[in-house]
C-alpha cells in the first residue's frame, strides 16, 4: 500500500522519491502497518489522515518561510529583534539565538573534558543531549554534551578570504558573470543559488543574458536541478543561504494553493 501511495509522486518527481526513501529508510514496515490499520475499518480514515498530514506540511512550510524571511531581513526568527551579522555568524543580542556556517574547507574539533579531541568536517547540535560529528555527509561521532568542553571551528585562510571577497562583491553589487556594477543594470537583478559540490553558493546577475550565459557555462547535475528548483524545497546540498530572495513569492503561491 505504501508503494501505491508514493507511486505517482515517484513517476512525476524521481528526485523527490529518492529523498523520501532516505527519510523513511528502516520505517517502511511501520508506515505500511499504520496505513493498513487506518484503511482496514474505513478507507475514509486513511484519506482524512493523509489530508491532515498535507495540511501539517503546508503549515510547517509557512512557518519555515516566515523564519527565513525574518533572517533575510536581519531579524531574529525567535524574538524579532535585529541580529548582528558577522562573517560566518548571525547573533541576536536580545534572546541569544544564533545561526552559523561550519567550515567547508577547514574542520571542526570537538574538545572533550577528558582532554581528548574529535576532528570532523562539521558538527550538529541535536538540541537534546548529543553533539553529532559529521564528515563527508556521514555521522562519525555521537558525543554527550556533558562530555564536551568546547567546539573549535578551524577556517582556512583561503575560505575566509573567499567569504570576505563574496561579501564585498554583494555590497558593491557586481554581476557574477560580466563583473559589471549592478547599479548600471538596465534589467531587474537576477539572484541564483547553485551547488556545484556539496555546498550552496549565491550568484547575482545584471541581466537575463548573463544568467543564461552562466548556466550554459556551468551546468548543474540533473538530480539537483538548482537553476529550476526552489531552494527551500531542496535538501540535496549544505545550505549557506536560505534562498528566500530567489523563491519566496513562488513558494507562498504554492503553499496557498
Amino acid at each position: 500500500m505504501l508503494k501505491g501511495i508514493f507511486k505517482r509522486d515517484e513517476e512525476e518527481n524521481p528526485a523527490s522519491s529518492r529523498e523520501k526513501q532516505i527519510v523513511i529508510e528502516g520505517q517502511t514496515e511501520e508506515v505500511e502497518e499504520a496505513m493498513h490499520l487506518l484503511s482496514e475499518t474505513d478507507s475514509d480514515d486513511l484519506d482524512e489522515t493523509m489530508e491532515e498530514i498535507d495540511a501539517a506540511v503546508r503549515k510547517a512550510a509557512k512557518t519555515t518561510l516566515q523564519d527565513i524571511r525574518m533572517m533575510e531581513e536581519g531579524r531574529c526568527p525567535a524574538c524579532g529583534q535585529k541580529t548582528r551579522q558577522f562573517l560566518f555568524t548571525s547573533v541576536c543580542a536580545g534572546c541569544g539565538w544564533f545561526s552559523f556556517i561550519s567550515p567547508e574547507e577547514g574542520k571542526s574539533i570537538i574538545h572533550l573534558k577528558t582532554g581528548h579531541n574529535i576532528e570532523c568536517g562539521t558538527t550538529f547540535d541535536t538540541q537534546g543531549d548529543y553533539i553529532l560529528g559529521i564528515t563527508d555527509g556521514v555521522v562519525r561521532a555521537k558525543v554527550t554534551k556533558d562530555n564536551v568542553q568546547h567546539i573549535e571551528y578551524v577556517w582556512s585562510d583561503e575560505e575566509i578570504e573567499k567569504k570576505r571577497t563574496a561579501r564585498a562583491r554583494e555590497q558593491a553589487g557586481i554581476c557574477s558573470w560580466c563583473e559589471k556594477s549592478l547599479i548600471q543594470a538596465e534589467e531587474d537583478v537576477i539572484v541564483t543559488y547553485a551547488a556545484f559540490g556539496s555546498y550552496q553558493d549565491r550568484y547575482v546577475f545584471c541581466s537575463k543574458h548573463c544568467s543564461e550565459a552562466f548556466q550554459g557555462q556551468y551546468p548543474i547535475r540533473v538530480h539537483k536541478n538548482c537553476y529550476h528548483r526552489p531552494c527551500p524545497d531542496c535538501d540535496l546540498c549544505i545550505k549557506k543561504y536560505s534562498g528566500d530572495d530567489e523563491t519566496l513569492l513562488r513558494q507562498l503561491q504554492t503553499v496557498g494553493e
